[in-house]
């Protein structure tokens, strides 16, 4: 799951094979609600297998979400671009 995370950003692209990484052509644009998710879903891995990797990915993502949202309405969009 770690190659989701390995963006510009750290934010992780939607698609992530276990075996083979993120597939080549895979689009940059990630729905905010599965970046978010997978950050959760990282901390909570970390916490159960005691390798904090995760847990850093999840919190550089989620600071690079936070870093992006609105700055009139202190809100993001439906979707994001990974890379930007």
């Amino acid at each position: 799951l770690l190659a989701a995370f390995d963006t510009k950003t750290g934010i992780p692209y939607g698609t992530v094979n276990l075996v083979y990484g993120v597939p080549p052509g895979e689009t940059t644009i990630a729905s905010l609600a599965g970046a978010g998710t997978l950050t959760l879903e990282m901390e909570l891995l970390s916490r159960m297998t005691g390798d904090e990797s995760f847990g850093k990915a999840a919190k550089l993502a989620t600071r690079a979400l936070w870093m992006r949202r609105s700055p009139e309405l202190n809100l993001l969009g439906k979707h994001i671009d990974v890379h930007s």
